[in-house]
């Protein structure tokens, strides 16, 4: 596989990917922050009761994702932007391999996409069964 040097050493997979990795952690973190001051504003305390809203619920991980953004969320917006948080942080690997896939398709690396491709259908079932 060839790659471009980008004079550090890093191909530009590895610099998109790296970018990507930290936006996404970034932007996780920022989500859990904001809903957790939200959270202590509205209720004067961290503490997380066993109320149905308060847990991730569905019959997968897509499902969930389905019903979270066609608006069957609750309106409690401190638990809505830390679960947002970590929706992000849980696809971010996801999208990862996804750019994977498309880097060595369009370098035409067989092998590789194979492989990204399995790893793509791994990821997708393990998210589809929880």
């Amino acid at each position: 596989m060839s790659s471009v040097d980008l004079g550090g050493g890093e191909s530009r997979l590895e610099t998109a990917i790296s970018y990507l990795l930290v936006i996404g952690v970034v932007t996780s973190l920022l989500l859990e922050a904001i809903g957790m001051v939200l959270f202590y504003h509205s209720y004067g305390q961290f503490y997380l009761s066993e109320d149905k809203a308060m847990f991730l619920h569905g019959r997968n991980f897509f499902n969930f994702l389905h019903v979270l953004l066609c608006g069957g969320f609750p309106d409690k917006s401190p638990i809505l932007f830390m679960t947002l948080g970590i929706i992000i942080l849980m696809l971010t690997p996801y999208v990862r391999v996804i750019v994977s896939v498309l880097y060595f398709a369009w370098k035409r690396n067989i092998k590789y996409v194979l492989i990204t491709v399995f790893v793509f259908a791994v990821l997708t079932i393990s998210l589809g069964l929880h």
